[in-house]
């Protein structure tokens, strides 16, 4: 399923643009709806509201008077920093529980702070409002009865629309009238569909058939199968090949994220200049990000459970020589009590640390963290690269034990299944999956000199691969050969 991450500023246009693609039939997940619910009596984030900020944030009513929050977090970045910390990885959580119930071609996510909160992950696409300034201003005055100063103290804490425009892949301009608005969203709805479904052809889930008559049984699919750990040792590929992978769902997308995160580090950890370690920074603030999401450490727990139950089928019958079943049963329990045995949130020590928590809090800003926003910052930076190295690995060792469960986990997922050969037809190439099978990551394996590439996309239940050849710098154009690739379907 594609995933179009909405965003703009304060009255940018969100709510009509939402409700337009909910008329087309388009499922609509809103960060905003989300944190409206968060925020209710009994909800996970009320009593961490009402003991951070005090009965003062509550109404007459007894629930949280929001638009006192409003105005006290855009008067007090503190605030706003607690507030988010709280918020945020619930929202997300929500946000990925939603998306996967969800069985539709593609979907909206509506996040306002997508870029600041560094949730650009979650989504495949960008799509973002575009509305000058002084616009937004008057609408937003209209509509709420707002001052324009409030208004202003409102945008100066988001991202500027120049830093938006430049992540978009999407863009709608709302400075003209609303029927030019919604002829847009009309426009960008068909143009969705055709990349989810490019050819247009009619796919078959229950039998794997699709226009270009290829078959789910061009891929063998192992369940219970002994070989389940070992099957990927049958084909290493070599240095003229080149791998490309695309999670199935947001779990493991996440743990890859996490691993390319940790391979980043140890490259930046190897230079010795003053950018090197600038660069591992950001790269560790980062990892901090994704890990103060709670449901990260849980989603861990249970993986390594699952496995840890798949192993335990295998019997003496099934695999002569279980020496290496045993050594996998090993890693996988002591991964998990290791896991298990850290209290509260991963990384949850660093929150202590006022030297990382003020960088991570200035990094939320496009080139908020330098040294005339964070003096010492610029003083670490200028101490020997020895002594910058040592703090860096002391940080980092806050996740050495969830670095190592991800490590496992990807490990195991991507030996398990079968590697084989497929083809296409004019570039082109689509496969049912078996729903009864826990398929997790599609790999597919090219030539690292062919003059095309693979552009994977898809879900539980199906994945397209399209074959593309550079187009200078316009959008790349699938290819009409009809080519053999290998494929890897990781299904633990």
């Amino acid at each position: 399923m594609l995933k179009i991450g909405l965003t703009g500023g304060i009255g940018s246009g969100k709510t009509t643009v939402t409700q337009k693609f909910s008329a087309l039939g388009v499922p609509i997940i809103d960060a905003d709806e989300i944190s409206r619910e968060l925020v209710q009596p009994g909800q996970p984030a009320f009593v961490e509201i009402v003991n951070e900020f005090g009965d003062k944030v509550l109404k007459s009513s007894g629930e949280i008077d929001r638009q006192y929050l409003r105005d006290l977090i855009f008067s007090d970045a503190k605030s706003r920093v607690k507030l988010e910390s709280i918020l945020h990885p619930l929202i997300r959580l929500k946000m990925s529980q939603q998306i996967e119930l969800l069985d539709n071609p593609y979907c909206i996510i509506a996040i306002p702070l997508l870029i600041e909160t560094g949730q650009a992950d979650l989504v495949d696409r960008i799509l973002v409002l575009d509305v000058p300034r002084e616009l937004q201003v008057r609408r937003t005055m209209e509509r709420d009865n707002s001052s324009a100063e409030a208004i202003e103290a409102v945008l100066n804490s988001q991202v500027d629309n120049q830093t938006r425009l430049s992540l978009a892949d999407d863009v709608l301009n709302n400075s003209g009238d609303i029927e030019d608005l919604l002829q847009q969203v009309e426009a960008l709805n068909e143009k969705y569909k055709v990349l989810v479904n490019p050819q247009g052809e009619s796919i078959e889930a229950d039998n794997g058939i699709s226009n270009n008559k290829i078959k789910n049984t061009d891929v063998p699919q192992q369940k219970n199968s002994p070989n389940l750990f070992k099957a990927a040792e049958l084909f290493i590929p070599p240095g003229d090949e080149i791998v490309y992978e695309l999670p199935l769902n947001e779990k493991i997308r996440t743990l890859v994220r996490l691993e390319s995160l940790f391979e980043e580090m140890e490259h930046h950890l190897k230079g010795d200049t003053y950018w090197d370690s600038r660069s591992a920074i950001n790269t560790f603030v980062a990892l901090m990000n994704i890990f103060s999401r709670p449901e990260i450490k849980t989603d861990m727990l249970k993986e390594l459970d699952r496995i840890n139950a798949i192993v335990g089928k295998y019997t003496l019958k099934d695999m002569p020589d279980d020496s290496y079943i045993k050594q996998v049963q090993e890693e996988v329990n002591v991964a998990a009590k290791n896991l298990r045995s850290i209290d509260g949130q991963l990384g949850q020590g660093l929150k202590q640390n006022e030297f990382i928590m003020s960088i991570r809090q200035r990094d939320s800003i496009p080139g908020g963290a330098l040294e005339m926003d964070v003096p010492a910052y610029g003083h670490w930076l200028n101490k020997n690269i020895e002594s910058r190295c040592q703090d860096i690995r002391i940080w980092l060792s806050h996740y050495s034990q969830p670095q190592q469960a991800l490590n496992l986990i990807l490990k195991l997922m991507r030996n398990s299944g079968v590697v084989c050969e497929a083809s296409t037809k004019a570039g082109l190439y689509q496969h049912s999956l078996d729903t009864g099978i826990a398929n997790q990551l599609v790999r597919v394996i090219v030539p690292k000199g062919a003059f095309y590439f693979p552009e994977i996309s898809g879900g539980r239940q199906r994945f397209t691969v399209r074959f593309l050849k550079p187009n200078g710098f316009d959008r790349p154009v699938q290819i009409e050969q009809d080519i053999l690739f290998k494929l890897f379907c990781c299904a633990l």
